[in-house]
């Protein structure tokens, strides 16, 4: 893609299916990384929507790496989601679409669970030309690949420490939660409940045009801080004007979708004897 953050430079085609192949291992280590976390007023299940549970919600103070004038350091915001994946159960997805002039260049889609306690762990990773499966349970990956309409299934012993793979590697990086934060300003807007939690929610106001190959032509963004400074849901979309003159856009997001007592269910695809 010539038009786009420099963020998003290395989410084109090849680099992008590169980077996230590699962490979760389909390329290099067949590992899957996970993540998990706490730190909620309540149910440990992040909502789809900013609907309150009956009534509006106290005022939630801005936390670590916020202020009342906005996001101040994404590194902080990062630093604490890592740590509040990497110490509990979690369920995430993240999506990441690139166009130019209206034709898709890149879609990359993954799902991810992960129970810390059991060692059980799925990775579903999803593009235009292929799609992997990643399973981890009783010390054993099962890997399933599908491309040019056929798939593959294999399994293996699983070697590594599963409590030092489980914590999701590059969340700071452009195709992940850093690349969301880093986009522009974000201004603080209102605190809202999804199930239970308390989460205060960040608008982008003006983009950073400095890591732009163009011109900016609409941005949003929206991102949901809880209390311990823990990024519950975060997206963006970008609509670029690069150098060439197409329009290039850029919709990412982020979600964690559970966060605590996660099942991670046994899929189909893997051999009950196994």
């Amino acid at each position: 893609m010539s038009g786009g953050t420099d963020d998003n430079r290395e989410t084109t085609r090849v680099s992008t299916r590169r980077a996230i192949l590699a962490t979760a291992g389909v390329a290099v280590s067949t590992t899957l990384t996970g993540c998990q976390g706490d730190g909620s007023d309540g149910n440990d299940s992040a909502a789809e929507d900013t609907e309150d549970d009956g009534g509006e919600p106290a005022p939630l103070d801005p936390p670590t790496g916020t202020s009342e004038d906005g996001i101040d350091d994404t590194a902080a915001l990062v630093d604490a989601t890592r740590e509040a994946l990497t110490e509990n159960g979690y369920a995430l997805e993240q999506e990441l679409v690139n166009t130019a002039d209206g034709e898709q260049t890149l879609g990359v889609t993954q799902r991810r669970r992960s129970n810390l306690e059991a060692e059980r762990r799925l990775l579903v990773f999803d593009a235009a030309s292929e799609t992997n499966r990643l399973y981890i349970e009783n010390g054993t990956q099962h890997v399933q690949a599908t491309a040019n309409g056929e798939t593959t299934t294999r399994s293996n012993e699983f070697q590594d420490d599963f409590a030092e793979t489980h914590p999701p590697e590059m969340l700071d990086g452009g195709e992940s939660l850093g690349g969301i934060l880093r986009t522009g300003t974000y201004v603080p807007s209102e605190t809202v409940r999804r199930n239970g939690r308390r989460l205060l929610r960040f608008d982008l106001d003006t983009p950073d045009e400095s890591s732009v190959s163009g011109t900016v032509t609409d941005a949003s963004g929206t991102v949901f801080v809880d209390g311990e400074s823990v990024v519950h849901d975060a997206s963006r979309h970008l609509e670029i004007e690069d150098e060439d003159g197409r329009t290039v856009t850029v919709d990412q997001s982020f979600l964690i979708t559970q966060l605590g007592d996660v099942t991670v269910e046994r899929p189909e695809w893997v051999e009950s004897d196994s």
